[in-house]
């Protein structure tokens, strides 16, 4: 991905150094954590979780897929002390099924039992833990608790369809696509709908690195929120990708066929390639 983002025209010496910067601030709050929680201080956790975030994007952009996985890691740790249902999608880059599982399953538990006082700010973000719970492979659990944890996802679903048309994270996608996708997966349909419901994200997607290219300046240090490896699309990506991986199905392939902007589509790929091992 190196080569990629130097023909777009990215300083990767300045992406090392801003790397390096993020992984020291995100690892010096994550050691204090301890004592954020005793003063009740969360905004550095916040702080943390984002620098960690940044961090494992820089380092995918570099080609240091190990060292992105570990900053994925840290930064689901910080969400998920937080209690920030968006835990469940950086365990998912973190390459960790177990936690991305646990962090899903307490966060659609805790919305439904919150009976409508769930905090306000974090309602959409149930979103994510609905995709993560659409793909779960229940395995050798017990009937019963499979059963509790679909009835749970399909009224969580339910509940959310009122915030369809609110844009969700830094790339604005509405809810409802959110909504769809994972209902799709967790009917367990055709992989062709799958994919026609990946094309909003992919279109967003576009659109952002579109946009962000034309500020030479900005694009080139990368001083904006948006990421050329955005882990807001890749995550959605990497959730989708093991239901297709469990039939036979290459997502990445469909990436590049999908995708109009040939840059677009091999970063993007390329991402997804690297985060899956």
């Amino acid at each position: 991905m190196r080569e990629i983002a130097e023909q777009l025209g990215i300083d990767t010496e300045l992406v090392a150094r801003d790397l390096a910067f993020y992984r020291g601030v995100g690892t010096g709050y994550l050691s204090h954590i301890g004592q954020y929680f005793e003063r009740r201080s969360w905004e550095p956790i916040a702080y943390a979780a984002t620098a960690f975030r940044r961090a494992a994007s820089h380092a995918l952009l570099l080609d240091d897929a190990g060292l992105a996985v570990e900053m994925f890691g840290n930064s689901a740790k910080c969400y998920a002390a937080l209690r920030r249902p968006y835990a469940s999608m950086m365990w998912t880059l973190a390459r960790n099924p177990d936690s991305a599982s646990e962090s899903s399953d307490r966060s659609v538990f805790e919305f439904i039992a919150s009976e409508g006082r769930y905090p306000s700010e974090q309602s959409g973000q149930m979103a994510y833990p609905l995709l993560v719970e659409s793909v779960m492979d229940f395995g050798e659990q017990p009937a019963g608790v499979t059963q509790a944890r679909r009835g749970r996802f399909r009224r969580v679903t339910s509940e959310l369809s009122a915030f369809s048309t609110t844009p969700l994270g830094i790339m604005g996608i509405p809810i409802a696509s959110y909504l769809g996708l994972a209902t799709l997966l967790e009917a367990d349909t055709d992989p062709k709908e799958v994919e026609y419901h990946l094309v909003p994200f992919l279109n967003a997607y576009e659109v952002a690195i579109s946009t962000a290219r034309s500020k030479t300046y900005h694009w080139q240090r990368l001083l904006m929120p948006f990421h050329p490896v955005e882990p807001d699309i890749l995550s959605v990506l990497s959730v989708a990708n093991g239901w297709f991986k469990r039939r036979k199905i290459t997502l990445a392939d469909f990436v590049r066929e999908r995708t109009d902007s040939r840059f677009a589509s091999k970063l993007l790929s390329a991402a997804l390639e690297q985060i899956e091992g």
